[in-house]
């Protein structure tokens, strides 16, 4: 019988996406998608705050959209989770696995107590008697929290993945690798921005930015003297007779200057990329997460990496029944789903 696959649960620090997706014959079908906002400071920097907020809101979704399945696979980002490609001296898969607790212990500014670590092997010939490694830890801790969250909330937790590596998941299963390409993922979330560069199907670099769409509502909130939930409300354009009025076009500029900000801290790190890589040449850049779809970030990306940038859909590979699902609403809220998607492609036992 083939493993089920669970569902995506993304606990992000402004809102919960939730995926469903089954793989058969026909390839992969849509089987479930919704989302749900969180309350303010529900999470920060990726730590769990408001524990029964965000039970609450899990729950609501398993009733609304009738989810039966209780496997769920969760993923963690942030200050928490440390991703190093590292090289090590050949050995096998079986040898790794003993070794790796001291080897990654000089690889980690955290107690090894407290991190759970695993590694890939990316290349297991790299040359002169070494093979590159994908060494990821993450906080204990923080790990837990989520895991709790997914078990108050009556499920099983059955897979702990990595932002970065759901999204390249994700775009796998969409559209494939360019043999010979190097290819950069952003996903821009409320307060954390991913990076993952991929090279011919195989990660390079990968860099987590603590900030995100989050700057622009707080800057609002500073402008105006709102609350957050206003504040978040002008952001996404207020209400019709909102558009050509004054406080439209502060928040036009404002979102142009945040816009500046996070794509600086962008090129900062593909720039580092570049100088740390030979055959760094980027072909082009896939854009991710709620936050993407602030006006002015595609241009002004493009614009400073001379590099051309594309919204990714996480949908494109994916059936979905148009009589089930809207599918502008889907197309609306692709974006936000990249993480919750790559989530849902994983099965119960996965490594």
């Amino acid at each position: 019988m083939a493993k089920k696959n669970a569902i995506g649960l993304d606990i992000g620090s402004s809102s919960i996406k939730v995926v469903g997706i089954s793989e058969g014959k026909k390839g992969l079908e849509l089987l479930h998608f919704d989302m749900a906002l969180l309350p303010p400071e529900a999470v920060v920097d990726g730590a769990v705050m408001n524990f029964t907020a965000i039970v609450d809101k899990v729950r609501e979704l398993w009733k609304v959209n009738k989810i039966k399945t209780k496997d769920v696979a969760i993923s963690v980002s942030g200050n928490s989770v440390i991703i190093k490609k590292i090289s090590l001296p050949e050995m096998t898969a079986e040898e790794l696995e003993n070794s790796i607790q001291w080897e990654a212990e000089q690889y980690i500014p955290f107690d090894i107590n407290d991190v759970n670590v695993d590694v890939e092997i990316l290349n297991p010939k790299a040359g002169q008697g070494q093979m590159d490694v994908l060494l990821v830890a993450a906080k204990k801790d923080v790990i837990n929290d989520y895991v709790s969250v997914a078990q108050e909330a009556g499920l099983r937790p059955v897979v702990v993945d990595v932002d970065s590596f759901c999204v390249q998941n994700m775009f796998e299963a969409n559209y494939g690798f360019p043999p010979g390409e190097t290819i950069a993922l952003i996903d821009v979330g409320a307060t954390v921005i991913n990076i993952n560069v991929i090279s011919d199907g195989i990660t390079s670099f990968t860099r987590d930015i603590n900030m995100g769409g989050q700057m622009l509502t707080e800057e609002i909130q500073k402008q105006f003297n709102v609350s957050f939930e206003e504040a978040e409300h002008y952001k996404t354009g207020g209400d019709g007779n909102f558009s050509n009025s004054s406080i439209a076009r502060e928040v036009a500029k404002l979102s142009e200057r945040v816009s500046e900000t996070l794509v600086t801290e962008i090129q900062r790190s593909l720039d580092f990329f570049a100088a740390t890589t030979i055959n760094a040449d980027i072909a082009r850049i896939y854009l991710a997460g709620g936050a993407s779809q602030l006006p002015h970030l595609v241009r002004s990306l493009e614009r400073r990496l001379e590099v051309p940038v594309e919204y990714v859909n996480p949908f494109k590979n994916v059936t979905i029944d148009q009589k089930r699902f809207d599918p502008e609403l889907i197309g609306r809220m692709a974006p936000m789903a990249a993480v919750a998607v790559g989530l849902s492609l994983r099965r119960v036992g996965d490594k």
